[in-house]
């Protein structure tokens, strides 16, 4: 009897035990299942999601309609954001195609506050942010912190009334130039225009080589277009173009002059009769700038003792002036002569009686 009660007794120990393993593995199995799949599910999940990293962005900056005419906007550094984009593979590779292509933008409007729009520049620092993009349903996005600012200058744009300068290769030999019309209207930045006095035409290259073939100046008509920039700022001009008349004189060369005879210009009665000190003292040398295709001829030279005026003794006048009759085109290229002359009585005069030069008077 006493054996097979221990036999019993270690059976159902044995089958206690079994149950207790039973459940714990019935209590672990699924934990370990789970923990299995949520590992799993990650790791497929990660193989689900592509990147398109540091991509770069174009960022449009714009006014609302009321400013957007009068102010003039300019970036100090690149309109665009540096952006990553994180999203399943059929989204990133629809977005790549919409970057490439130029779809895919960022657009700020921006307003000068009412205290500053008086100001001739505003100056701004625009920050982009997420919401700033659009249309990226299922793909998300972040900017790079350092490229999400940008740098703005808005300068205002006023309209004035400015003077035309004829701006042109011909120097000295371009004269009495006639603009019309002589004032246009400008409208440029604010600070450029309140320190600009004139507005130029473009350059202008005189036809230099028709008027050397002249031996008088030519008169010449040309219609010009304005400059477009004004101390490197943009400007636009009502109208943008100008006509121009203007005298053009031949190419002109320094002539010397000896032994050229000075004649008297005397009123007729007048009672002294003018004479040199000596033979050589009526004999001058000029200085002349002659047009270069033109034999210098025509030129006369005078003293005019028919000034309004003044009277006359009879003696000696050591400093009178030379006046200089020149044709057109001509420049004398000195200052104007002195010579001694002496006034003698006609009454007491060898010879009678001296005649009148008639010499023109200079204009």
């Amino acid at each position: 009897m006493k054996p097979n009660l221990a036999m019993q007794l270690w059976r159902a120990r044995v089958v206690k035990n079994g149950d207790e393993l039973t459940w714990r593995q019935r209590l672990g199995t699924p934990l370990i299942a789970l923990g299995l799949a949520v590992v799993l599910w990650l790791y497929m999940r990660s193989r689900d999601v592509e990147v398109l990293d540091n991509y770069p962005v174009p960022v449009e900056i714009s006014l609302p309609a009321g400013q957007a005419e009068w102010y003039e906007m300019e970036l100090s550094g690149a309109s665009e954001v540096r952006v990553s984009f994180t999203g399943p593979p059929s989204r990133i590779r629809e977005l790549r195609n919409r970057l490439q292509s130029g779809q895919v933008r960022i657009h700020r409007i921006i307003s000068v506050p009412e205290e500053h729009q008086a100001d001739a520049r505003y100056v701004d620092v625009i920050r982009i942010d997420q919401q700033d993009l659009e249309g990226l349903s299922g793909v998300q996005a972040v900017i790079a912190e350092k490229t999400n600012r940008i740098p703005i200058t808005l300068r205002r744009i006023i309209e004035k009334q400015m003077p035309v300068q004829f701006h042109h290769t011909g120097g000295e030999r371009v004269e009495r130039a006639v603009v019309e019309p002589s004032t246009v209207l400008v409208r440029g930045p604010k600070e450029v225009l309140e320190r600009e006095e004139v507005v130029p035409t473009q350059l202008y290259q005189v036809p230099m080589r028709l008027a050397d073939e002249q031996s008088h100046p030519v008169e010449r008509t040309a219609v010009i277009p304005l400059v477009t920039e004004l101390a490197g700022k943009s400007i636009r001009s009502f109208p943008d173009r100008v006509q121009v008349r203007y005298i053009l004189r031949p190419k002109r060369r320094l002539i010397e002059l000896s032994d050229v005879p000075v004649h008297f210009l005397i009123p007729a009665g007048f009672p002294f009769r003018p004479q040199f000190t000596s033979p050589r003292a009526g004999l001058i040398r000029l200085r002349v700038l002659a047009p270069a295709a033109d034999a210098p001829t025509g030129i006369r030279a005078y003293v005019d003792f028919t000034t309004p005026g003044r009277t006359f003794t009879r003696g000696l006048y050591p400093e009178e002036t030379i006046q200089v009759q020149l044709p057109p085109g001509y420049e004398l290229a000195q200052e104007l002569p002195r010579i001694s002359v002496e006034l003698v009585p006609v009454e007491g005069a060898n010879g009678g009686p001296s005649s009148p030069l008639t010499v023109p008077r200079l204009p």
